[in-house]
């Protein structure tokens, strides 16, 4: 059989000349061919041929054979009285080839780390160790939970050497939870009090005294504040100075908290926040003329007040954070929304000044439909709190949304005063307010801003009627050319009989502007 499968086979033949190798058929044995390298002519014989020498399985020395069964060339009958040969089963490709890397990184690391915890376990465990000071209950659930890990890993990395991987896996574990049993730190002593002697009731050692103040001084870092209350009893002056400490706060709300607190609590502007631990801050007040009581309910609006000290004159503020977060831009400016109104309200009462200022721009531009008493209420407490300076749209706002006339009135009237007093130029929908309102005591004031500014304050104040007659007769002779104009022209449609015979003094007067103002007035008063 074996010879009838050598005849089928192409012979391996070599050129003479170029030495190049071909295959062919066995039918030219002993035939002329020519080479297709070098066309040389050649005759196909044992010269020519090339023959290798035939092997079985286990003739080389080469083992990677051995890894491969061995199957008979025929599958004939056994003859009898010889046993069949048997056969192993197919070796699993993991035993065949070497092992993947990921096993022997997952060997190398769960023994690793039971190794290096050993070691801590034994070098730094006694006394003045790094974990002298721990309790064997931790060394315990540590070792345990490193133990257990290694294990894992090595099992995972020997999957042909289970009972070796158990074996080592085990023994090494009982190393490392076994090794804090034997190897003890320092003990950790947790005493209430000092430990009395033992035939007295004297403590051993004596205990010093521990003032509660002087704790809670160093808990709020309250250095600047002592500080600041110093210097200002030094001056001896009214004004105090007082501490907010302010816990749960957000960095970014910080400075808006700070400005808060300075405007509601009328603190001299060089009050100032201090950064504590746990990102907590000292909010310094100083320059304040109101009581510790006054401050803690201001303060308070920032969330709520858990400590107050009058002692230090402290007080501790949880923040809430929430209220520094502004509503949907989309329904604080859309008046059709339903929630309009209710969310512009929640922002009138923001610590957030500039939140407080755009929710009122809102209200001017918006029809009051609801919650109309409530609104103007809000804006009329808002007009007198101090700090705001955007007066001029809450008097815009008021035109629309007041229904107690006097209140408004009155809230305006003292913006307009505070105007004057600072000497700064007032908003004219503010005086517009006042006047609307006829207010009680306003006249004055507006006579006033008319004295100084007679062309942007006379279609105001011509509003109060007969009741500024003698003050705006009084000013037909001024030496300033434009007051003596627009007293004219207020008193040809508010005055009297009682005008005439001044005005008629001006009939003839030197300047045409003033003759002819004159007249007309004169004209408009006798024709009424």
């Amino acid at each position: 059989m074996s010879e009838d499968l050598e005849s089928n086979q192409d012979l391996s033949i070599r050129c003479p000349a170029c030495r190049q190798r071909f295959k062919v058929d066995e039918g030219l044995m002993e035939r002329m061919v020519e080479c297709g390298g070098c066309d040389t002519r050649f005759r196909i014989n044992d010269e020519v041929i090339i023959r290798s020498k035939k092997f079985y399985p286990g003739e080389r020395a080469g083992l990677d054979l051995n890894r491969f069964k061995r199957v008979p060339l025929s599958a004939a009958a056994v003859p009898e009285g010889m046993e069949t040969m048997r056969y192993a089963d197919f070796n699993h490709p993991e035993q065949l080839g070497p092992t993947p890397p990921l096993r022997v990184i997952a060997g190398i690391a769960g023994a690793g780390m039971m190794i290096i915890t050993a070691l801590l376990f034994l070098f730094s465990g006694g006394s003045g160790g790094a974990f002298s000071g721990m309790e064997l209950s931790n060394k315990l659930v540590i070792g345990g939970f490193i133990s257990i890990l290694g294990f894992v890993l090595l099992l995972y990395a020997n999957p042909t050497a289970r009972l070796k991987a158990v074996f080592f896996g085990i023994l090494m574990a009982a190393g490392v939870i076994c090794i804090p049993l034997f190897v003890k730190g320092d003990d950790i002593i947790r005493e209430k009090g000092p430990e009395p002697m033992v035939g007295g009731t004297e403590p051993l050692f004596p205990v010093e005294a521990v003032d509660p103040l002087e704790v809670l001084k160093e808990r709020f870092g309250t250095k600047p504040l002592e500080s600041e209350r110093s210097r200002l009893e030094e001056g001896g002056g009214v004004a105090k100075a007082y501490g907010v400490y302010l816990t749960n706060l957000v960095q970014r709300n910080m400075y808006t908290a700070r400005d808060y607190l300075i405007r509601e609590i009328l603190a001299a502007p060089s009050s100032h926040p201090y950064p504590r631990d746990d990102g907590n801050y000292l909010m310094l007040l100083t320059g304040v003329e109101g009581d510790l009581e006054t401050v803690a309910s201001i303060a308070g609006k920032l969330g709520s007040v858990v400590e107050t000290h009058p002692d230090l004159g402290v007080i501790v503020v949880r923040v809430d954070n929430e209220q520094f977060v502004a509503g949907s831009a989309e329904k604080l400016n859309d008046a059709s929304d339903p929630a309009f109104y209710q969310l512009n309200m929640r922002e009138l009462m923001s610590i957030d000044i500039d939140r407080v200022e755009r929710a009122v721009e809102r209200f001017a531009a918006a029809e009051p439909k609801i919650y109309r008493t409530d609104i103007s209420r809000m804006l009329v407490e808002l007009m007198g709190k101090p700090g705001v300076r955007f007066h001029g749209e809450i008097a815009r706002a008021l035109l629309s949304w007041a229904e107690d006339t006097g209140s408004a009135g009155k809230a305006a009237l003292q913006a307009v005063k505070r105007y004057t007093t600072e000497d700064i130029p007032v908003p004219a929908t503010l005086v517009e307010l006042v006047v609307k309102e006829q207010t009680e005591g306003a006249a004055p004031v507006i006579h006033e801003l008319w004295l100084k500014k007679p062309n942007l304050w006379q279609s105001g104040y011509v509003k109060f009627g007969e009741a500024i007659e003698q003050d705006v007769l009084e000013q037909v002779n001024a030496e300033s050319a434009t007051l003596r104009r627009s007293a004219l022209v207020i008193l040809g449609e508010i005055g009297s009989e009682k005008s005439l015979p001044e005005l008629r003094k001006l009939v003839d007067d030197e300047e045409p502007s003033i003759r002819v103002l004159a007249q007309r007035a004169v004209a408009q008063i006798s024709g009424r």
